[in-house]
């Protein structure tokens, strides 16, 4: 009966910091961020649990009682302002320390709980209960399900287990009493330094590589939340089966485990060049296929996590031998917490270097020097000189190839894959983000050089057309004379930025990720040095959080330019609550213009759920088709300027625009279709911040667009049903 009370405690508890994960995004925004908060934040916690968790022995019951009543509280919140404000991180942080600090009391009270059971057997129940309540809570969002209503169906849940351990541990087999608490010091006595140091080395070595797991799965295939839970599945699993095999791995030494740590890293990196592409080759556009081969990949990315696992459960098993189970896991998992953050700083130092060999052969370095270290504790200076050989042998062989080349090539569609020489593909690095730009060679029916801009493995635009800037220019028809304040939602490489700043005396630029806005010089000649304009502002901050602080209409044009719903850190930028504060910030002659494409829409319903949030803040919405749908929204009805476009751009932007007209594919069309004054499409569902319906609609889109037959509606036949087009 226990053992399926750990099985649920792991599967509520551990998986519950998706949802932490839904609810802070709305605050913080980017995805990495959020992610490292979270996860930081739950570290720490832990680590203050398991250290804590010895004095607690006999309230457990009361521990998960009480995280239930804590997501029925923050359920509550949700129901009220609670999206309205901008919580500051700290504010973040302290309202996720109470879960974090029972979720590091439970693995070692209930390992006290079962101390007749093998550590390894809790162990592996408590991490495969959380795979499967990971996988739960990822299928019920990718249905676009209520954030509000998982919570108070998990908080129930939780004190319902709570209840069942107060019967439970009520029985004599589990004898839970008060003991003296042995002094943390005990853990650096002469018997215990070797699993203690090594416990410590491969947890800062295990987490610098999740670092880079998370970001490279994230890189290989899309920006979507769904690509985090993945690599958090794809580690417990790998947990889970370390506990099942913990018997057979009991006799290894520490430092064959160590190397096999190191081996299995150098494996990552020799494969790198192949696994990954067969494996996203292998989708096919069904959702189920799609999320089964994520995880196939994330376990791939992630290995070495089953060697620093089997390390930890080996070191634990030893150290009950001085201390009691609880606090000997405890008391290990603490130390172990402190060097994830050390691995997590030294991978964000190292994050410049995430996709060539400087970042492997430093993980690998630092093994060595463990495995070194080990072997000499245990008097095995020869075995341990040959492991050292053999790293180096196969740090040879993995070292051939470079892997950002590789990394790109999974974002190529299969028929137009071409592998790149590494001259032509530039990456962009830093820790919570990465821009690659891929300069296509020279061929028959193509300009001399094209440049194919991916941000984070979204592959956003060719930036050699015209087509990006022309977006920033279309509002300006609405207006009759040059726009006075506008602000941009989403840099990117700046040029649909370069447009609305053309047109306007003053534009502030919004932009979540600092690898973005660090590197916007670099792409000076397309937003024409965009960066040193004298009226332009650019912020580093989340979208949402940026529009709740604006003063009441300060802009007459907001242009969010975001990448589609399914990312992750753009999801909330087309909800309801969204357009609500935006409108806010507009003027009452203010214009919001937005857009989506085959990512976000393929049907005339999901067209009704895209412009649902618009039509209920808006009187007028319009649709422009070319490049693609530019959705134009606004209170105050109003003819088409007949001005030319050129009456609008500022004198140091016009030899900029005559060069685009000249040199790049811009808009030659005589007459760009604007429909005016789409009505409001009957039962469409609204896409709120709880209810992110346009998330799930685009992340499916996306998926399915892996396969090669998959085309979507055309959405240009479904609007015989508006008004007669005019002329853009």
């Amino acid at each position: 009966m226990m053992l399926l009370l750990v099985l649920f405690s792991g599967l509520l508890n551990l998986s519950a910091q998706i949802l932490y994960q839904k609810v802070v995004s709305v605050t913080l925004g980017d995805l990495y961020a959020t992610f490292m908060l979270i996860t930081l934040t739950f570290i720490t916690g832990s680590a203050i649990g398991n250290i804590f968790s010895t004095r607690l022995r006999q309230y457990l019951p009361l521990l998960e009682m009480l995280t239930g009543f804590y997501n029925i509280l923050l359920y509550a919140l949700l129901s009220g302002t609670f999206y309205q404000h901008n919580l500051p991180s700290y504010l973040v942080v302290l309202g996720l320390a109470f879960p974090a600090f029972t979720l590091g009391a439970q693995l070692p009270l209930y390992s006290y709980y079962l101390r007749q059971t093998r550590f390894a057997g809790v162990y592996a129940l408590y991490h495969l209960g959380a795979i499967l309540g990971l996988f739960t809570f990822e299928f019920y969002f990718t249905e676009g399900n209520s954030i509000r209503a998982a919570l108070l169906n998990l908080g129930f849940a939780q004190i319902a287990l709570g209840l069942v351990l107060v019967f439970s541990s009520q029985e004599d087999r589990f004898h839970v009493h008060s003991a003296p608490v042995n002094s943390w010091r005990k853990l650096f006595e002469r018997q215990n330094r070797l699993p203690v140091y090594t416990v410590f080395a491969i947890s800062t070595l295990s987490f610098y590589q999740i670092f880079w797991a998370l970001k490279t799965q994230t890189f290989l295939t899309e920006a979507f939340r769904l690509q985090a839970t993945t690599v958090s599945m794809a580690v417990f699993a790998w947990m889970s089966f370390a506990g099942a095999m913990a018997r057979f791995t009991k006799q290894v030494s520490l430092y064959i485990l160590v190397f096999c740590w190191a081996a299995a890293l150098l494996g990552i990196q020799l494969l790198f060049p192949y696994l990954p592409i067969w494996i996203t080759d292998q989708m096919n556009g069904e959702m189920g296929n799609y999320f089964l081969l994520s995880f196939v990949l994330a376990l791939f990315l992630t290995t070495p996590v089953l060697f620093s696992s089997s390390i930890f459960i080996r070191s634990t098993e030893e150290l009950h031998q001085h201390l009691p189970i609880d606090q000997a896991s405890g008391y290990l998992n603490a130390l172990a917490s402190l060097g994830n953050i050390l691995g997590m700083i030294c991978a964000t130092l190292m994050a410049a270097f995430f996709w060539n060999h400087s970042y492997f052969a430093a993980a690998t370095l630092v093994a060595s020097i463990v495995i070194l270290l080990t072997a000499n504790y245990e008097k095995h200076y020869a075995r341990g000189a040959l492991a050292i050989l053999l790293l180096v042998l196969l740090a040879y062989f993995g070292f051939q190839k470079e892997q950002q080349n590789y990394l790109l090539v999974n974002r190529i569609p299969k028929n137009l894959r071409t592998f790149p020489p590494q001259e032509e593909v530039q990456v962009y690095s830093q820790a919570f983000s990465s821009i690659i730009v891929h300069v296509l060679p020279p061929m028959e029916g193509r300009p001399a050089y094209q440049r194919q801009y991916y941000v984070d493995g979204h592959r956003s635009h060719d930036m050699d057309l015209a087509t990006e800037n022309l977006v920033g220019l279309l509002a300006a028809k609405y207006f009759p004379t040059k726009i006075k304040n506008s602000a941009v939602i989403g840099v990117g490489s700046g040029q649909t930025s370069w447009g609305v700043a053309a047109i306007s005396d003053k534009t502030d630029l919004i932009e979540i990720s600092p690898a973005v806005k660090d590197n916007l010089s670099h792409f000076k000649i397309d937003n024409n040095d965009l960066v040193n304009r004298k009226h332009v502002q650019i912020h580093l901050q989340d979208g949402m959080n940026f529009l709740r602080e604006c003063s009441a209409g300060p802009y007459d044009l907001i242009v969010n330019t975001s990448t589609y719903p399914g990312n992750f850190n753009a999801a909330k930028l087309f909800t309801d609550e969204f357009i609500d504060i935006a409108k806010k910030c507009l003027s009452n002659e203010g214009v919001y213009q937005t857009y989506f494409d085959i990512a976000t829409v393929t049907s005339l319903q999901q067209m009704a759920e895209f412009l649902a949030p618009l039509s209920r803040h808006f009187k007028y919405v319009d649709m422009i088709l070319i490049p693609y749908p530019i959705i134009i929204a606004y209170d105050q009805d109003r003819p088409l300027s007949t001005r030319n476009i050129t009456e609008y751009i500022g004198e140091s932007d016009r030899p900029f625009y005559q060069e685009l007209v000249t040199t790049k594919y811009f808009l030659r069309d005589a007459c760009t279709p604007v429909y005016r004054k789409i009505p409001a499409l009957q039962s469409a569902r609204l896409n709120t911040l709880d209810q992110s319906i346009l998330e799930s609609n685009s992340i499916r889109n996306i998926v399915a667009a892996l396969n090669p037959d998959f085309f979507g509606e055309r959405i240009t036949e479904h609007l015989a049903v508006f008004d007669k087009t005019t002329c853009w």
